[in-house]
């Protein structure tokens, strides 16, 4: 899928800010100042980007005016709604970086070319990103980290993944 077509989801409206038409925004990217210089967003399902007209942050969360809420009525019925951007507005990635929508669906082989599954999810850990792979034939999910030592290569754009599973042994 084009970049150009891609909606990055960067928050969640938790509510209204004051009178005045300001929403709460919870942030769900690690780049917040990047809405600074966004002039469109989108809001909920809506295909038709909103005007972004304002952002400040406060106490953790972004502060948004967008166009067409003046007042907190207005707003309410946003309540909950994800708000995303354009994946060209988004920052240029770094070697390596990827989006989590261009991983889903990748095809994982190990290290001697064998088809192991398919990446059917992501989680996030804290310590570091785990790809949740279905096998081939069913059977349990496998778990990835996505550390060099597992996955050795990451091709979205060819839809493959090369990793090294990691084998535990039980303790003698």
């Amino acid at each position: 899928m084009p970049l150009s077509e891609v909606r990055l989801a960067i928050g969640t409206i938790i509510g209204m800010h004051g009178t005045g038409g300001e929403l709460k925004l919870r942030l769900a990217t690690d780049e917040p100042d990047q809405l600074r210089r966004l002039k469109r967003i989108y809001v909920g399902d809506d295909p038709d980007p909103r005007r972004l007209l304002g952002v400040r942050f406060h106490k953790g969360m972004a502060l948004i005016r967008i166009g067409g809420v003046t007042r907190p009525e207005h707003g309410e019925s946003l309540r909950g709604q994800v708000v995303r951007i354009s994946g060209r507005d988004a920052r240029p990635l770094e070697p390596g970086e990827f989006y989590y929508y261009q991983v889903i669906g990748l095809t994982v082989f190990d290290e001697l070319g064998e088809e192991v599954g398919v990446v059917s999810d992501i989680m996030e850990t804290g310590a570091n990103v785990v790809f949740v792979v279905t096998p081939n034939g069913g059977g349990k999910e496998i778990l990835l980290p996505n550390i060099p030592d597992v996955v050795l290569d990451l091709r979205p754009a060819e839809r493959r993944m090369v990793v090294r599973p990691q084998v535990y042994r039980d303790a003698p």
